[in-house]
């Protein structure tokens, strides 16, 4: 789980949602929840490359069983989850239906002299970001970012320091580039990546919380560009947002940064519609190993009982693609293009309601608005779009 020092009384009074764990033994309990939803959406697109229509689904979105044991001063723990097709992508995993290993990693945690630190070993979640990566913690059904440049999960191995209003962490991880064809082996021959992981917050006591971090990733690839857009070069991120708590208010402002030699900030036609892309009909997907990314999102959310809450935020995506390539797959009648230079960007505007009727049962529901275009060259169709999401989210957690 990242860290989060100032929100976490903030999100118990807004939802009232329980987080205690239930325990079978001193050394074992486990916790975790059911999440599903309703889901109706419009687009309204200029170009054919992104149909204008609505869509409506329903489904479970995930599943989760986390054990958490005990062996003080070691502690461990084993996440099992199981994503439906629409949130398995916002998870960054491509295996949707499946049950997976989301994390299963063991920490040892110091006394005495160096009270409050912890070395974690195995497979755990990055520290980045101000939005959490599971339904329990977020303010409203949808992400932020549809396109996000911050890290999900990797293997490696974590320092942590941790005392009641700082917070510090630093990691070496086998990669964050999974999705691009590498296989994290921390080096060696053949395509590998390696990553690294800093991390830092204060909570001061007039209720403000700063948090500032990255991350820095190096692929070596036998290969420059292919259709899976293996190529050598360096990635990364600078991650900065605040919070502000008074009463029954949060307020959160966050800032993402990133700079891309090796096609970590690519746009996938399959992923949605940030942008536009067709020759002879064909959806492209394109991309860089010259790249740079910015997002960033403003929140405020309001307690108004201990039942209910309202939110309100802001997010936008922008991603600046120099020198670029598109290309289909491996269908030889629709061969790689140079796409030139390509900029996207996205706004979202979201509102969303959360209404606890027991301690582990809340319902949210949302409607947001998203605007986008891209500028293209070389024959590709620029895009211009927007669209509305609402959706009914039912989430029950143990």
């Amino acid at each position: 789980m990242k860290n989060k020092i100032a929100i976490a009384s903030a999100f118990i009074a807004a939802s009232s949602l329980a987080t205690a764990e239930i325990v079978i033994n001193d050394f074992l309990s486990f916790e975790g929840f059911i999440d599903m939803s309703y889901q109706h959406g419009d687009i309204d697109s200029d170009d054919v490359s992104v149909a204008s229509g609505s869509d409506n689904s329903f489904q479970v979105d995930q599943v989760e069983i986390d054990w958490l044991f005990d062996f003080d001063p070691v502690t461990a723990q084993i996440d099992l989850a199981y994503y439906g097709s629409d949130a398995a992508g916002n998870a960054g995993f491509d295996n949707e239906g499946d049950v997976i290993v989301e994390q299963a990693f063991a920490t040892y945690h110091f006394e005495g002299d160096f009270e409050g630190s912890a070395v974690t070993a195995g497979r755990f979640a990055s520290m980045l970001g101000f939005e959490a990566f599971e339904p329990t913690g977020l303010y409203q059904f949808s992400f932020a970012y549809d396109y996000s440049i911050l890290p999900g999960y990797s293997e490696g191995v974590k320092y942590t320091y941790e005392s009641d209003n700082t917070f510090f962490g630093a990691s070496i991880l086998s990669s964050y580039a999974d999705d691009q064809g590498y296989t994290g082996r921390l080096g060696g021959s053949g395509d590998s990546n390696w990553a690294a992981e800093i991390a830092g917050a204060y909570s001061m006591d007039n209720g403000v919380s700063l948090f500032l971090g990255g991350y820095y990733t190096d692929a070596d690839a036998d290969n420059d560009f292919t259709n899976d857009s293996n190529v050598d070069g360096e990635t990364w991120v600078i991650n900065a947002y605040a919070t502000f708590e008074t009463g029954a208010w949060l307020f959160a402002a966050e800032v993402n940064y990133g700079d891309s030699e090796s096609g970590a900030f690519g746009l996938d036609a399959e992923d949605g519609t940030l942008y536009g892309s067709t020759i002879g009909g064909a959806p492209y997907s394109i991309n860089s190993d010259d790249a740079t990314a910015l997002s960033g999102l403003l929140m405020a959310n309001y307690a108004y009982s201990e039942q209910g809450s309202v939110t309100a935020r802001l997010s936008y995506e922008e991603r600046s693609l120099d020198n670029a390539t598109a290309f289909s797959g491996s269908d030889p009648a629709f061969p790689d293009v140079d796409a030139g230079d390509v900029d996207a960007e996205q706004y979202k505007a979201t509102l969303a309601h959360s209404w606890a009727f027991t301690d582990n049962l809340l319902l949210v529901t949302e409607i947001s608005y998203i605007d986008g275009e891209s500028d293209l060259d070389n024959g590709l169709e620029d895009e211009d779009f927007d669209g509305v999401l609402g959706a009914v989210e039912l989430l029950f957690s143990f």
